[in-house]
Order: C-alpha cells, then sequence, then structure tokens
C-alpha cells in the first residue's frame, strides 16, 4: 500500500508540472477597427513654391522664412542692370522713330504740295506728262514711308514693352496671403529664372491655416484606403498630441519605395521592387504649434464593427470538422486519409477576413 501510494502521488505530482498555464478571458461585446498606419510629412494645405520670372542674382531680400506676407507683397529683387540699360536703349530708339516719322510725314506734306502745284501747272499745259507722273510717284513713295516708319514705331514699341515687362520681373512679390514656411535662398545668391525648365524656388508661400500629411501607404494596404475615412496623426515633435483628420487624396501611381515620384514605366529592375501609394489626409482643427515639414505618422480607421462578440485572436483555432459538426482527431484524420471507408467525409470551417 505505501508503494502503490507513492506511485500515485508521482503521478498526480507529475502531471500538474507538465500543465500548460493558459491565459482566460469571458466572451463580451467589443468594438473592432481595422486600421492601416504610416509615416509621411506634414504641409500646408495649400502653398505656392515661389521663383523668380527672370534669372539673376537676387540683390534685395525683404522677407525671412516665419513671415507673414499679402498677396502682391515685394518678397525679393533680381538684379536689374543689364535689363534696364536694355530698356533705356529701347525707349531712345522708340524716340528716334518718333522724330523719324515726323520727318516723314512732312516729307510727304512737301510732295503733296508739290503735286498740287504740278497738277494746276499741268492743266494749263506748263508742264509735260512725265513731269506730272513723277510728282505723282514721288507723292505716293513719300506716303509709303510714312506707313513704313508707323511700322517701326510699332515694333520699337513692342520692344520698348518686352523690356520693360523685363524689369517689372525683377521684382519678386507673393502670389498668395501666407506664411514664409521656408526660405531656400539668401541676398546675393543668383538664380533660375521661370522661363527655364527648372526654375530656382526662392521660398514657400503656404497657407498655414490648413495643413494636410502626406504619407506612403503599402501596396499591399492601399485596397483598405478609401476617400472620408477617420485618421488619427500623431506628430513627432508634439509628443502625446493625437489630430484628428480625413483621407481626401489618394494617389493611382505606385512609386518605388525610395523614389519621391510616381513611376509611369515598369521596368526589370523596379518590376519586383517594393511600391508605395501617396495618400493625403487633411487635418482638423490644426494647433498653432504645428509646423510645416514636421514627421507625422498617421493611423487611418479602415473598417469598424460595433459591439460585437469577441474573444482574444490567441484563442482561435483552426481544426478540421466533419460533416456532423464532430472535431476530428488529427491524428486519427492522418491515420485515415487515403482509405475510403476510414471515416465520414470531412469539410474545412469557415474562415472570414475582415473584422
Amino acid at each position: 500500500m505505501v508503494v502503490l501510494g507513492g506511485v500515485v502521488a508521482f503521478s498526480v505530482t507529475k502531471d500538474r508540472r507538465n500543465k500548460i498555464p493558459v491565459q482566460t478571458q469571458k466572451v463580451a461585446r467589443r468594438d473592432l477597427i481595422s486600421t492601416v498606419s504610416a509615416s509621411g510629412e506634414i504641409k500646408p494645405k495649400k502653398f505656392v513654391n515661389v521663383a523668380a520670372d527672370i534669372s539673376g542674382r537676387i540683390t534685395d531680400l525683404y522677407v525671412k522664412e516665419g513671415d507673414t506676407v499679402r498677396t502682391g507683397q515685394m518678397l525679393a529683387r533680381i538684379d536689374a542692370t543689364r535689363l534696364q540699360a536694355g530698356k533705356e536703349q529701347s525707349e531712345a530708339a522708340v524716340e528716334a522713330a518718333r522724330a523719324d516719322l515726323k520727318r516723314a510725314e512732312a516729307d510727304v506734306e512737301a510732295a503733296r504740295l508739290a503735286f498740287e502745284r504740278n497738277k494746276k501747272m499741268h492743266a494749263d499745259k506748263l508742264i509735260s506728262e512725265s513731269q506730272m507722273d513723277q510728282a505723282d510717284a514721288d507723292l505716293k513713295m513719300k506716303a509709303a514711308a510714312v506707313d513704313a516708319q508707323k511700322r517701326r514705331i510699332r515694333q520699337q514699341e513692342a520692344m520698348l514693352a518686352s523690356t520693360s515687362d523685363d524689369v517689372r520681373k525683377t521684382v519678386v512679390v507673393a502670389p498668395m496671403t501666407g506664411v514664409v514656411t521656408s526660405l531656400q535662398k539668401e541676398q546675393g545668391e543668383s538664380v533660375i529664372g521661370a522661363q527655364s525648365f527648372s526654375p530656382t524656388v526662392i521660398m514657400t508661400v503656404g497657407d498655414t491655416s490648413a495643413y494636410e500629411v502626406e504619407i506612403l501607404v503599402d501596396e499591399t494596404d492601399i485596397r483598405y484606403v478609401a476617400l472620408g475615412q477617420p485618421a488619427e496623426v500623431r506628430v513627432d515633435a508634439l509628443e502625446g498630441l493625437k489630430l484628428k483628420g480625413e483621407v481626401t487624396e489618394i494617389g493611382s501611381s505606385a512609386i518605388p519605395r525610395g523614389s519621391a515620384t510616381a513611376s509611369t514605366q515598369t521596368t526589370s529592375a523596379t518590376a519586383n521592387q517594393a511600391k508605395d501609394f501617396k495618400v493625403t489626409v487633411t487635418l482638423k482643427d490644426p494647433p498653432a504649434a504645428l509646423r510645416s515639414g514636421l514627421n507625422a505618422t498617421a493611423e487611418i480607421t479602415t473598417a469598424k464593427k460595433e459591439k460585437v462578440l469577441a474573444i482574444p485572436i490567441q484563442a482561435v483555432v483552426v481544426r478540421e470538422v466533419s460533416k456532423e459538426g464532430k472535431v476530428v482527431d488529427p491524428a486519427a484524420l492522418q491515420a485515415s486519409e487515403g482509405d475510403p471507408s476510414g471515416g465520414a467525409p470531412r469539410q474545412k470551417g469557415d474562415e472570414r477576413e475582415g473584422v
């Protein structure tokens, strides 16, 4: 009896030691939320990259980063020395052409008077027909010279207007009311004008009353994102602050990871490269402390179910069941595979994706 009792006690102790501790939780109704998270950068919802209309050196810079500006306010000035000289030359050419026109008009008047005299003399048979024809030709030639001079004046005036416009363009003005969010160039630096293929950005002016965050969403998650979905935005520099937002734009072209722009062509080098899609989240009631360029993370709510019965995901186990709904022992199932008489047909349980 003593030996038997010892064996029983040993067996119980061994079973207790081999038991695996588990976490239990009651089935309860909960709100289930599916989200997509991605990082990006804070930007004003409306902003303009300001560039000069002409190339040259910045002689004056009238604003600094953070200044508030109004539409039409002078921001900078480009060196106009060469252009001003061209304008003065055009002005002189216009004045000279106008003086030449006055002389040409005087010549026409003289030729007209001569023609009238010759006409009377020709009527009195005092001059020949050839002399009359010569006076008529001279009048027409002088009149043609006046017309040519008028065309020359119009050309000179057009050139003056062009050079004057170039001089006017040396003054860089604010295209909108807002704040200078970034200043890329300083006084004395040279810039390339907007007429070129890639003009130099002098500064950026943005409307800081409305902000948005541009994030890059992984290609495997973009199918869950839709316009109008709510988002929660956390800004790295504003710890603890949670901002509300809404998805307002979804890019239609994939952006190769590590690239700043969307790719319009697929090559062998980028075919297998991971890609993202640009998504814009517009912020609601942005705080005054928010600044353009801050890093942020947006968590977009893609689906939500309220007050549904839920259990922890750790408690979900997928098992084979028979048509009668009985749980099948995996070992028995494996033993009966390939044997038509090994038991009733089996089928997999219902699996659903989503919330």
